[in-house]
């Protein structure tokens, strides 16, 4: 029994989870999407009038750029973009911690 709980230990402590940042009643100010030569689309996120936004959550020496590929925080982001609205936007560090960040969860808060 021993042998499976130190098991278990092991193998969920060496599991990090990514840390995410928020950015709460923030408005959508741009929108650039760009397709990438195997026809995905990537999207990137403007806040408040900025290209970037907060530090890295892994990289506090460098800002993020908000990027997405999920359909759905797009359009989120282009309905509270014409509406006007504020979000709320959760980010992660890419994986490299550099200035590229992935969006997390996009919802929209209100006016």
């Amino acid at each position: 029994m021993r042998v499976i709980l130190l098991s278990l230990f092991l193998v969920f402590s060496g599991t990090s989870l990514a840390t995410e940042l928020t950015i709460s009643n923030a408005k959508i100010t741009s929108i650039k999407a760009y397709e990438t030569a195997d026809e995905s689309i990537n999207v990137w996120l403007h806040i408040n009038g900025n290209s970037r936004v907060g530090n890295n959550p892994d990289n506090s020496a460098v800002t993020c750029e908000l990027w997405t590929h999920d359909k759905i925080v797009h359009s989120t982001a282009l309905a509270a973009l014409m509406s006007g609205n504020k979000v709320a936007v959760t980010y992660v560090d890419r994986g490299d911690k550099s200035h590229w960040c992935n969006v997390k969860n996009l919802t929209v808060s209100g006016n």
